[in-house]
């Protein structure tokens, strides 16, 4: 029942007995209000925050004395991890409060927390488990993914950080490091639970280990298990999880099916799942009961996500996404491109699947190395005690990762031979081609590393450096193993058990040409992502031709996945309420398997505040280079012949349909073109009152855009090297086009604009508070914003960017010296920002959300359960 059903009842049941009753209540429903209202703060990335204040929620986030979690506290600060504790705490508090109480029966809670690749969700969860144990939650089932080392990796974690080693009488362990669930203890299922503080269960998501985790639940009478508070965490939620059978009326895959009846066996407790891609779980179907009345594990009660430190390198910061231009000293130079010649080599397809041919090619000696030289630097920043790694990710057939170790190990001998006596000359050349050119990032206090301190300390990591494959066919005793009391350097070749929650310690060097069409296999075999502190300099990703974008790419989808939860939030919606949607790509990626995929739907769009901007350029046409400015000037001369002219170089006050001309006739990238198109339908017919301003963007060019009646003088946009992972020949790639405040270029002039700057206290306005003021009636009152940048055809790179960038006419002239004759106009670029239904004349389901997108073409699900070997003995612990 709810909080006001309980108060109500109990006074009815108490009144007639006790006359002051009401009285009481009243004072213990305010005691709880303000307990409540101090505990729960809104965030703008918990969906569930609004519903549980309604509720007067059961959780006010008060440590138990000498409870779980303060024993976690205390190793974390043994292990220096003190300054991660404070948002551990906040996280892991949000995501307790939206659990179901305990000890009431019939209240159950499902909901997905999404953190970031390798961004520390283990620790998140062991901190809500901690949480939950210490609130009377007594039963830990832990669904660690599909692969062996993943699950034995978090149970040891678990029992360490939980204490289940220092008290083991306090716990009931069903799986231990040696052995996964078995069969045991399922016909004493009852009497163990009873007689056990705690329950802890670390399983993998294999039918076997889940059908005896069913059957442990149902030997458990049904009276005495609405009395255990059930937690579930599924580690890798979106992994085996979700029914990936191909049709809707097709019954579904069997672990899903498996989960389902767990889940349906569970009395009061709540399901939380883990994932940094979470795109097939917000795509189950939210409304699914099968014929037996099980439930799809559909998130529909809440959504967290983890907020991610600025010390994380995910794919936003390496890949530069939402960058402002001329700001590249902040964008890590840490991206190799392999050239395609290399990748055709050693990328493994079906025919190649099972060949021993393997290569070190040119690409892959540099990365190794690399390596070798990098993990030589920390032993010269006293950091010999920790492990360094190296991923090679070429293919996910096991067998070539086996020839591949061999070609590895074989390139090395000739080079550990050398460093016997004394001669490490061959890694000269790489020490002085990457040392300085990611300095910038690290942020010790040693001095920068000189070859005289390196060369001394490379003998010892070829003498310590090993090379293993960790794949499922791989023995158990060769397969990658952290002894943190043995720091290792590593050079690990693998596969899919690397794509998935197994951290890489010290990951610093990826090489990496596998290629998937998906945008959760795509993010998370990207191990690289993560916390390099101490060596935050070192890190170098080599990867195949078109992936970096491809990278790009899917950190605006997860920024757009993050919006979309934020504004459901700030509307008091819940998963249950509305979908979150996904953005598609324009070309040949698809969001998940074709079979995820089945329950999704299409719907428009909502655009509202969207920012788009036109970072690529085809050169190849010169004609539509010159079109493209035809377009803009006569745009321009329009705006100003009808008196639209407003401060600057700003047209204000300028309706919809006189921008239907503009955006039927430029011409941007295929990439952005869809998008554009669609943006500028969605105003029109959703917002058609709104009004927008158009304004020029200038700079120190030399070349001048006429139009209007005035010159406007042309900004500098210098390309990418051609050499760049991201670039694409025939096409000129800026990577940003907007500066760092043009997002609020039209309202410059404002108060509201002077008194926000004066209000921060950086020199620049963060995109947060500048959509705020376009929302803002003495700021923007919604408006859009059209915003035409005139490039030179000369650009030059800042001087910091010459290692990134080289001039614009280098670009052009090497594909026609015509594209820098003289008396050409600028290039023009354009961004867009879409306008806010400032009036509220919408409903939020008439803005056009969808809740998903239809696939476009076939895929394949990379995961197959009958690939996975499962070779673990049950456990068979002896009971404390």
């Amino acid at each position: 029942m709810s909080f006001e059903e309980a108060v109500k009842e109990t006074n009815n049941a108490l009144s007639d007995f006790i006359e002051s009753t009401p009285l009481y209540l009243d004072m213990l429903v305010e005691k709880r209000r303000v307990e409540v209202n101090t505990f729960t703060k809104f965030n703008e990335y918990d969906i569930s925050r609004s519903r549980d204040l309604q509720e007067m929620g059961w959780y006010t986030g008060v440590p138990v004395t000498n409870g779980v979690w303060n024993g976690l506290v205390g190793r974390m600060e043994a292990k220096g991890l003190g300054d991660a504790i404070g948002s551990i705490d906040q996280s892991s508090d949000l995501i307790v409060s939206s659990l179901a109480e305990p000890r009431v029966n019939k209240m159950k809670r499902l909901g997905i927390v999404i953190g970031n690749v390798q961004s520390g969700k283990t620790a998140n969860y062991t901190a809500v488990i901690a949480k939950a144990l210490d609130c009377q939650y007594k039963f830990v089932i832990v669904l660690s993914g599909i692969h062996n080392n993943l699950r034995k990796q978090t149970q040891r974690r678990l029992e360490r950080d939980l204490g289940a080693t220092v008290n083991p009488a306090e716990w009931l362990k069903l799986t231990g490091e040696e052995g996964d669930f078995g069969r045991a203890y399922i016909e004493n299922a009852a009497a163990l639970v009873n007689s056990h503080q705690r329950v802890l269960a670390v399983a993998k998501k294999n039918t076997s280990r889940l059908k005896n985790l069913l059957e442990f639940l149902q030997e458990i009478p049904d009276v005495l298990r609405s009395r255990i508070p059930i937690l579930i965490i599924d580690d890798e939620s979106d992994q085996a999880t979700p029914d990936s059978s191909p049709g809707i009326d097709d019954d579904p895959t069997a672990v899903n099916q498996l989960m389902k009846e767990i889940w349906a066996e569970v009395r009061n407790g709540s399901y939380v799942g883990y994932t940094a891609t979470p795109f097939a779980n917000i795509l189950m179907n939210p409304n699914a009961q099968d014929a037996n009345g099980l439930q799809e594990l559909y998130p529909k009660d809440f959504i967290h996500v983890m907020p991610t430190p600025s010390e994380y390198f995910g794919a936003e910061k390496i890949f530069g996404v939402d960058e402002d231009a001329g700001r590249d000293i902040n964008h890590p130079d840490v991206v190799r491109k392999i050239p395609q010649s290399e990748v055709d080599v050693i990328v493994a397809n079906d025919r190649m699947k099972t060949s021993a041919k393997q290569t070190v090619t040119h690409s892959l000696e540099d990365a190794i190395r690399w390596f070798v030289v990098a993990a030589a630097i920390r032993r010269s920043r006293s950091q010999s005690d920790q492990h360094s790694t190296m991923l090679v990710h070429t293919t996910h057939y096991a067998d070539p990762h086996f020839a591949m170790r061999d070609a590895i190990v074989k390139f090395l001998e000739p080079l550990k031979r050398r460093a016997r006596e004394d001669d490490v000359e061959a890694f000269r050349e790489i020490f002085h081609a990457e040392r300085d050119r990611a300095a910038h990032l690290y942020r010790g206090g040693d001095s920068a590393p000189s070859w005289g301190s390196v060369s001394a300390e490379i003998p010892t990591v070829l003498w310590k450096l090993k090379v293993v494959v960790d794949n499922s066919r791989a023995k158990e005793e060769e397969r990658l193993y952290y002894d943190d009391d043995d720091p290792q350097s590593v050079i690990v070749v693998g596969g899919g058990t690397l794509s998935r929650g197994l951290t890489l310690e010290g990951l610093f060097v990826s090489y990496f040409c596998r290629s998937s069409k998906t945008y959760d296999t795509l993010l998370q075999m990207g191990r690289w992502f993560g916390f390099r502190v101490g060596y935050e300099d070192l890190q170098r990703i080599w990867m195949s031709p078109g992936l970096a974008t491809d990278y790009q790419f899917l950190a605006s989808v997860e920024a757009g996945l993050r919006t979309d939860i934020a504004r459901m939030t700030r509307l008091k919606r819940t998963p249950e309420m509305i979908g979150v949607r996904v953005r598609q790509h324009p070309g040949r990626l698809q969001i998940v398997s074709r079979p995820k995929m089945k329950h999704a739907e299409e719907i428009e769009i909502d655009y509202e505040e969207e920012r788009l901007q036109t970072t690529n350029f085809d050169v190849t046409d010169a004609d539509k280079l010159i079109r493209n400015a035809d377009t803009a000037v006569r745009l321009i001369d329009q705006l100003a012949e009808q008196g639209y002219q407003g401060p600057g170089d700003i047209f204000s006050n300028v309706p919809v349909e006189e921008l239907e001309e503009f955006f039927s006739t430029f011409e941007v990238h295929e990439r952005f073109s869809e998008t554009f198109e669609e943006l500028y339908k969605w105003s029109s017919r959703k917002l058609p009152g709104q009004l927008w301003s158009v304004a020029v963007a200038t700079g120190r060019g030399g070349e001048h855009l006429i139009a209007g009646g005035r010159r406007y003088r042309s900004v500098q946009r210098a390309p990418l090297n051609p050499d760049a992972p991201e670039a694409v020949r025939g096409e000129a790639n800026i990577r940003a086009l907007m500066s760092s405040e043009d997002i609020v270029l039209d309202i410059k002039h404002t108060d509201a604009y002077r008194q926000t700057k004066e209000k921060s206290d950086k020199s620049q306005l963060t995109h947060r508070d500048q959509f705020l003021l376009r929302r803002q009636a003495e700021g923007a009152q919604g408006h859009g914003l059209l915003v035409i940048y005139p490039i030179s055809r000369f650009s030059k790179p800042d001087t910091k960017s010459e290692n990134l960038r080289v001039p614009m006419d280098q670009v052009l002239s090497g594909l026609d010296e015509k594209h820098i004759a003289p008396g050409l106009p600028p290039i023009i670029g354009i961004a867009v920002i879409a306008p806010t239904d400032f009036e509220q004349t919408l409903k939020y389901d008439e803005k056009g959300t969808y809740v998903a997108v239809k696939p476009r073409y076939e895929g394949v699900d990379e995961y197959d359960e009958s690939d996975v070997i499962d070779d673990e003995a049950d456990f068979d612990g002896e009971i404390a």
